[in-house]
């Protein structure tokens, strides 16, 4: 539903500090029925003030989820909107501002005109972020409002928002997200796949009941939902939801909270389904827009709580622009790294166990991969994000074996580019992907089509993770973890991989000078493989 973000003006939200005093943030998120705007103080104790929101009903998804494209009058009022935007960040003297586009955008074929028309037109530069991305800041938002709830520390909960354009889904155990995905249930969506449709109201409903039951089934193949005790919902439809079953709560932060018994839940569901279009504007009071999506999204919120065991619906007042905001007031401090990293690891986990993998090979690939990086640290020049999705795809460099055992590092990069990890988003994953390809046989060539669809910078970043992996995968051939550490020792013309281990590493060697080819490559170093002397 085309609403406002909540909290509403005048009320606070913790966040650690961010180090400035007294900046002034906006974030402005492009979705599928409206662009909306936040403008927030964070002080410098870590507390966000919202100082005023914004927002504006613009159809992108109409145009995209119909015709594919956004039409010039579309993109005429996305400007409009946006200057008067802008006027009032101005007012604030906005020093920091983050603008997203999700799905509304990024499906439409002619995006890259739109962006940069918004650009020339507005001076404002919009993100188009993915799926992964946007679970990534629902989820912030969520764990501000409800991180000492028990329900995001003991057991599983299902964490859903259903957009206009897509449903970003995310699986959590003891609060910590391990599957996430988004689907094509969105509400505008749907509504627009059955805008040709002439039939009844009645068969209408069940068409949109059929389809959600068919993704919903996918989505079961994906995420364990039937292990889900609690259910978490997001977004304007599921608020209007709440505001005819429950006064809200508040949580100890101040937060409001609705929790909605299941079997209310679902009559009312029922009930408005029930309802046509024009009925609900009338009996409501809902503008026309509210009203067309909020029939499929509560259609599809029903029936992904039937899936799960929860028994009842909790609704808090979080967002993609709380997250967005949130996002920006946390900064890069390596407190948040840690966090993330612990996020994504424990996501990629998951999907190791999913694919049957040997966790403890896995796993100790995955630890001299990283030691690897670290004493090559002053000869590669990467970053801390490229530590993480090395070492992601060292734990799931084997998942291919799932399907055969031929060829499985071609299998893994298959599953990887085709997952969801959460927070890594869709270019992350494409490195995850080939970086596994690589661990084994042959090395980085012209004739590798999704290698080449990368761009330069990236393949460069591939092929130094890859040789690292091919090493660190080496010194676990016989996958009994005899390597406990290893050191590089830099020689004139060469570099001696000094190994510690126990038992006979005769194996290990081999594997190692066999595969260090990809490293001698990148790097222009031979590599030779000694014992350490040390007990």
């Amino acid at each position: 539903m085309s609403e406002t973000v909540e909290p509403a003006a005048g009320t606070e939200s913790r966040a650690p500090a961010a180090g400035r005093e007294g900046r002034i943030l906006a974030v402005i998120d492009m979705g599928a029925s409206a662009i909306r705007l936040v403008v927030a103080e964070a002080a410098p104790d870590g507390t966000l003030r919202i100082m005023e929101e914004a927002s504006r009903g613009v159809l992108l998804g109409k145009d995209t989820f119909t015709d594919g494209r956004i039409k010039a009058p579309t993109m005429q009022a996305t400007v409009r909107v946006l200057k008067g935007f802008k006027r009032i960040m101005e007012g604030y003297g906005v020093v920091h501002c983050r603008a997203a586009a999700t799905s509304a955008v990024r499906e439409a074929s002619n995006r890259d005109s739109f962006l940069d028309r918004v650009r020339l037109r507005t001076g404002i530069e919009v993100e188009v972020i993915d799926g992964p991305e946007e679970n990534r800041l629902t989820y912030l938002a969520v764990r501000e409002v409800l991180g000492g709830h028990d329900m995001l520390r003991n057991g599983n909960t299902l964490l859903v928002e259903i957009g206009g354009g897509s449903a970003d889904i995310s699986f959590l155990r003891a609060g910590e997200p391990v599957f996430s995905g988004t689907y094509a249930l969105g509400s505008i969506r749907m509504r627009q796949s059955l805008a040709s449709w002439r039939g009844n109201h009645d068969r209408r409903v069940l068409l949109l009941r059929r389809h959600i039951h068919n993704v919903v089934e996918d989505i079961k193949r994906e995420m364990p939902l039937r292990e889900a005790t609690h259910f978490i919902a997001l977004g304007g439809d599921v608020r209007f939801a709440a505001s005819r079953l429950a006064s809200p709560g508040e949580t100890e932060s101040g937060a409001r909270l609705h929790f909605l018994k299941e079997p209310d839940f679902l009559a009312l569901c029922d009930q408005l389904a029930g309802e046509t279009v024009d009925d609900l504007v009338e009996h409501f009071r809902l503008p026309p827009a509210d009203a067309e999506t909020l029939v499929p999204a509560l259609l599809a919120y029903n029936e992904l709580l039937l899936a799960t065991s929860a028994e009842e619906v909790t609704v808090p007042d979080a967002s993609l622009r709380a997250g967005m905001l949130i996002d920006l007031a946390l900064g890069e401090d390596a407190r948040r790294r840690e966090d993330f990293s612990r996020q994504v690891l424990a996501s990629a986990r998951a999907l190791g166990e999913k694919y049957r993998y040997d966790a403890l090979h896995a796993e100790n690939v995955a630890r001299m991969a990283v030691r690897l990086f670290e004493e090559l640290r002053s000869e590669h020049g990467l970053e801390e994000r490229d530590r993480l999705l090395l070492e992601v795809a060292a734990l799931l460099h084997d998942v291919g074996l799932y399907i055969n055992r031929r060829a499985h590092h071609k299998h893994s990069q298959y599953i990887l580019s085709v997952s969801d990890i959460f927070g890594l988003s869709r270019e992350d994953m494409d490195v995850v992907a080939n970086v596994a390809r690589y661990h084994r046989r042959a090395m980085p060539q012209k004739s590798h089509l999704a290698y080449m669809a990368l761009d330069r910078d990236t393949r460069v970043r591939v092929g130094k993770l890859a040789a690292m992996l091919r090493i660190a995968n080496a010194l676990d051939a016989d996958h009994l973890r005899k390597v406990r550490d290893l050191a590089l020792v830099r020689e004139e013309d060469e570099w001696i991989l000094e190994v510690d281990g126990a038992g006979d590493l005769t194996m290990e060697r081999l594997a190692t000078l066999a595969r260090s080819d990809l490293l001698t490559e990148v790097f222009g170093q031979k590599v030779l493989f000694r014992e350490s002397a040390r007990p």
